[in-house]
């Protein structure tokens, strides 16, 4: 019967830390999508009043978007469920994420992930 005990609460022990380590793993790869971010020259901008976060769920979560800004060209990348930011960089920005990361994250390397909106 003590034996028994025991198995239960080793798969009990079992379950919790593979539960942790799951929950751990989706965190630790956020923040290394962020590091990379603002290592390769992206800056951080905060929603902080409710305009802000209107305008940043307006953009497309975890996807890079290439924005114009009279003749000059830009890359955001909203993360509204992880810093409640969106990342801006300029092109050499992403230039340096790329060759920093090697590839793309997969969800960003959707046909639509880069896009032209019409207004600016």
């Amino acid at each position: 019967m003590v034996f028994r005990s025991a198995r239960a609460i080793s798969s009990i022990v079992i379950v919790v830390f593979l539960a942790l380590l799951a929950l751990g793993t989706s965190s630790y790869a956020q923040q290394t999508t962020g590091q990379l971010l603002i290592s390769s020259g992206f800056n951080p901008i905060a929603a902080t009043t409710p305009e802000m976060m209107r305008r940043l769920m307006s953009f497309p979560a975890n996807q890079f978007l290439l924005r114009h800004k009279g003749s000059r060209s830009y890359y955001v990348y909203a993360d509204p469920s992880g810093c409640t930011c969106a990342y801006v960089g300029s092109v050499a920005a992403m230039d340096k994420y790329r060759a920093s990361f090697g590839a793309l994250p997969a969800d960003s390397c959707l046909p639509a992930a880069f896009r032209t909106p019409s207004r600016t």
